[in-house]
């Protein structure tokens, strides 16, 4: 996923790193709080993107994931936020969360990106911004599926080995 919306982002004529942000504080903390670093996001600012998949049948949020759609993939977006909010800030950067569901519902902050993204991404390639976000979400939602089967293939693998 994280090659998927770098390559987009590049395709809308961002400047992007991916894998940023370790080492960047004055404690060299090794945390990474972007998956994809993407320059002049909004307002001049760079936007530090954390991508994450998360599992609505997590204990910690099974009961209010049961009743609120979305509920996994908000938990998650906040506690992202928790983590690095401080780091990004110091850094003059935006954090935002891009987390997903494993069943392929993304979270609000996910949403919102993508839909600016798609609005840069189609006046510079002259395509209808519907276009433009169907083609990202059906390309990230593969990848998210192929992801799964890979995992549960190595599940598989571990426990007839066992």
């Amino acid at each position: 996923m994280r090659d998927i919306l770098a390559e987009t982002c590049r395709r809308a004529h961002f400047s992007v790193q991916v894998e940023a942000g370790c080492n960047l504080t004055p404690d060299h903390s090794h945390s990474r709080p972007a998956d994809v670093l993407i320059s002049n996001w909004a307002l001049g600012k760079t936007a530090a993107c954390d991508i994450s998949v998360t599992s609505p049948l997590n204990s910690n949020i099974m009961s209010e994931a049961g009743v609120t759609a979305g509920a996994a993939a908000q938990a998650t977006e906040l506690r992202k936020h928790e983590a690095n909010d401080v780091k990004c800030s110091e850094l003059g950067w935006l954090c935002i969360p891009l987390v997903v569901e494993s069943y392929g519902a993304w979270g609000k902050e996910a949403m919102e990106s993508f839909s600016s993204l798609a609005s840069r991404l189609a006046i510079t390639s002259s395509r209808p911004k519907s276009a433009v976000l169907s083609e990202l979400y059906g390309r990230l939602n593969l990848n998210l599926c192929h992801m799964i089967v890979e995992w549960l293939s190595e599940c598989m693998t571990c426990d007839v080995a066992m």
